[in-house]
């Protein structure tokens, strides 16, 4: 503890707006002081490619506290040698999005604390929270942990597991997850300072890993199951978004489920054709899309340029009626199709 305070001295490490409610939680709570914030430097965003400050320095600014920017921790000398001579208690890790050295991992006087989005040893890596959802997983949660060379191979120290619902989306769940690890993180730094929290090595032969994923990953197979491709749907929303290909322009499919017929035949008679990727129908709550088995309900999706809208309104828009007063529905691809010879 700080001789001064009588606090557990921290400085903190975060970038995205995941880190914001973790660092939120640390500063509210009396028994804690941030002696400083590391985050990274300001990056264009936006359709403007504005130049943009990482939403934990936004807040560390609203806090009042001292806040630093880099590009490299590991390359930057200045910085490190300020943050030994902060002497913290711990470093606190969250989403900081870069690699420590064993020169930064020594420098505070306890230890280096992450807090990571899954139940290690299960899905350590990038992204936790996508593989989660993508895997068909009914829990999930935060693992705070200590921090080590290997990628989240650290030794356990408290865990908060979450139930993911039914059609929760990566979105969603990564909000819940971010709320969960501010307190997380408060009791583990109180147990480890009073001696309550004690260490426990993962079981390595469990581990699973969660690997960065590319935006031509979310492009749906429509081979595959109903089941399947409604998890990749929750999966990829918000970013990058699953993505279907029709008529030559991309869509994106941000709310979709499994359709389960009534008891009509109408309904039954849907299950039994077409193929994978074919539009089936267009019903009251979405459009039916053939896969390759079972059939998928897309109830929101986003059109090339435009906003989020319900599946129905645009296929009503796009499909018009022909002469037989029925419509002429299309066909769901997962590649964009070659340009035809002039």
């Amino acid at each position: 503890m700080s001789p001064d305070s009588g606090k557990i001295k921290i400085v903190f490490l975060g970038t995205p707006a995941f880190s914001m409610p973790a660092l939120q939680a640390l500063h509210d709570d009396a028994r804690i002081e941030i002696a400083a914030v590391v985050t990274q430097p300001d990056r264009p965003a936006g359709r403007g490619q504005k130049l943009t400050p990482p939403p934990v320095k936004t807040l560390a600014e609203k806090l009042g506290l001292p806040w630093f920017q880099t590009v490299s921790i590991k390359k930057d000398e200045t910085l490190k040698q300020h943050l030994r001579d902060l002497a913290p208690d711990f470093l606190v890790t969250v989403a900081f999005g870069q690699i420590l050295t064993q020169e930064v991992l020594d420098i505070p006087r306890v230890a280096t604390v992450n807090a990571h989005a899954s139940l290690l040893p299960e899905f350590r890596g990038a992204n936790p929270i996508q593989q989660a959802i993508l895997q068909g997983k009914n829990e999930t949660g935060i693992t705070t942990m200590l921090t080590e060379l290997g990628v989240d191979t650290g030794p356990m120290l408290l865990k908060h597991v979450l139930t993911i619902g039914a059609d929760e989306t990566m979105g969603e769940l990564t909000e819940r997850l971010s709320q969960a690890a501010g307190p997380l993180l408060v009791n583990t730094l109180v147990g480890m300072t009073d001696g309550t929290v004690q260490p426990e090595v993962q079981p390595h032969e469990l581990a699973t890993h969660a690997p960065k994923c590319k935006k031509e990953d979310a492009i749906l197979d429509w081979t595959q199951s109903a089941h399947q491709l409604q998890l990749n749907v929750r999966g990829y929303n918000p970013a990058p978004g699953a993505a279907s290909f029709l008529n030559g322009e991309r869509v994106k499919i941000l709310r979709a489920r499994q359709y389960q017929p009534g008891a009509n035949a109408h309904s039954e008679e849907i299950l039994k054709t077409g193929q994978p990727g074919e539009i089936l129908a267009i019903i009251e709550s979405g459009v039916l899309v053939r896969t390759g088995e079972g059939v998928l309900e897309i109830t929101s999706l986003q059109p090339a340029g435009k906003r989020e809208m319900p599946a129905r309104d645009w296929a009503l828009g796009v499909f018009k009626t022909s002469g037989d007063g029925k419509r002429a529905l299309g066909c769901f691809s997962a590649e964009l199709p070659a340009p035809q010879p002039a």
